[in-house]
């Protein structure tokens, strides 16, 4: 009989991991160069930032620039069990890495919470998001961890943004493109289900000069059930696909 408790959690821990698989180039506080510089621009003090959700990377398209990750807290309150209820405030700036000065900013109050569903990490993601000849976009995937072992679940959100005058622009908003979820008895005797979207930008198309986005969902549905002394297995995949098109403000 094959251990179906390793097997969930084997796998929760594996779609936690999916969103900063490939970006090996990210750095944290501790190795950055840039981020005391960036903090006193910024006014603000090392101990005003989540530390742990901290990221930054080079853009690889622009090897002079780096955008960084700053989740300022605005709430951090213990809730007697261990835990942490977190508010944060979002700034993702891009630097000039030979003088540390700040080329874009995008901020946003009260971007991110974690709670029951904590935030588990913030990852930077400089995929091939050219929206038109002249912008390429690079994106932000957040992760969230469920805390109930009788009803895993994990979901990642992308959002993407763009170089625009001084400022980010934010052109998709936590589009979430990974879940897993389901509800079993800790044993065997379970349903679950897990729904991975790829991003496809669709250069044939464009909406208000952008190119439209082509999601294609991948649906994994799982239902365990004891056989003798055995847990039998069974699975189904199924596909869906939709369009997303930029409205001049976000892609909707």
């Amino acid at each position: 009989m094959r251990s179906y408790t390793m097997r969930i959690f084997s796998l929760i821990f594996l779609l936690s991991l999916s969103c900063s698989y490939g970006f090996s180039q990210e750095r944290n506080i501790e190795s950055s160069v840039l981020a005391k510089n960036i903090f006193a621009q910024l006014k603000l003090k090392q101990g005003d930032v989540n530390e742990e959700l901290y990221v930054e990377k080079v853009l690889p398209n622009m090897k002079s620039q780096t955008v960084m990750v700053i989740p300022k807290y605005r709430k951090n309150e213990p809730d007697g069990y261990g835990n942490y209820y977190l508010e944060l405030d979002a700034y993702i700036i891009i630097t000039d890495n030979t003088n540390g000065k700040i080329l874009y900013k995008y901020y946003e109050e009260n971007a991110w919470t974690s709670d029951a569903s904590r935030l588990s990490s913030i990852t930077i993601n400089t995929g091939l998001f050219n929206l038109n000849s002249e912008t390429r976009a690079f994106g932000i995937n957040v992760s969230y961890q469920g805390s109930s072992q009788p009803n895993p679940n994990h979901h990642t959100d992308l959002s993407l943004f763009v170089k625009s005058n001084q400022s980010l622009k934010k052109v998709l908003s936590n589009y979430t493109t990974e879940t897993f979820g389901g509800e079993w008895d800790m044993k065997c005797v379970g349903e679950f289900e897990q729904v991975s979207s790829t991003i496809i930008v669709d250069k044939k198309r464009k909406t208000k000069n952008f190119n439209d986005l082509i999601i294609k969902d991948k649906i994994t549905k799982t239902i365990n059930t004891p056989v003798n002394d055995d847990c039998i297995e069974k699975e189904t995949v199924s596909s869906k696909t939709l369009r997303l098109k930029f409205n001049g403000t976000e892609y909707k």
